[in-house]
């Protein structure tokens, strides 16, 4: 898209891979290796880990930022949309000061979790605080209304709660 930020990369197209999922899962998984096992991204000085678990051959967070859960059977499911982002949240990450992204934060099981969302992609990328690290939680797409209106509602908060006071 015309008026992405330059630091962003393409997304992949599982079409291009015609039809080999195969192929497409191990160079999603070289991606994810690449921007997280081979490198060290961070956020705000504090280096960005993932739930290194192995299910299923591979990392927990991996699964994390490629599928999605079916509400049916509860069992994770490949999402094809997550997993032609993969290429998208080390760069979102290491720009979250970037102008294109709104950062918030909301709490989780009381816990501090940060929201980097690049809306106009409706892509967001999911950061939870620990003691010295920040850890990759997940990425998925925003494109529900009801999941833009939640983020925005976040967002908002979060903003008017780091203005001074009068």
């Amino acid at each position: 898209m015309s008026n992405d930020p330059h630091w962003l990369p393409e997304a992949l197209c599982y079409s291009d891979f015609k039809g080999g999922w195969d192929n497409f899962l191990a160079t999603i998984y070289d991606i994810f290796e690449r921007d997280f096992k081979h490198s060290k991204p961070s956020y705000d000085n504090r280096p960005v880990i993932y739930n290194a678990t192995i299910e299923d051959g591979k990392e927990a967070t991996f699964w994390h930022i490629t599928s999605s859960i079916d509400f049916h059977t509860r069992e994770r499911v490949p999402d094809l949309r997550r997993c032609e982002r993969v290429p998208w949240p080390k760069p979102i990450i290491e720009h979250s000061t970037d102008q294109a992204l709104s950062v918030g934060e909301n709490r989780r099981h009381r816990k501090i979790r940060v929201l980097v969302w690049l809306e106009r992609r409706d892509y967001l990328v999911v950061l939870e605080e620990l003691s010295q690290v920040m850890m990759l939680v997940t990425a998925y797409c925003t494109d529900r209304t009801h999941t833009r209106n939640k983020l925005i509602k976040e967002r908002d908060l979060y903003l008017e709660m780091q203005k001074p006071p009068m």
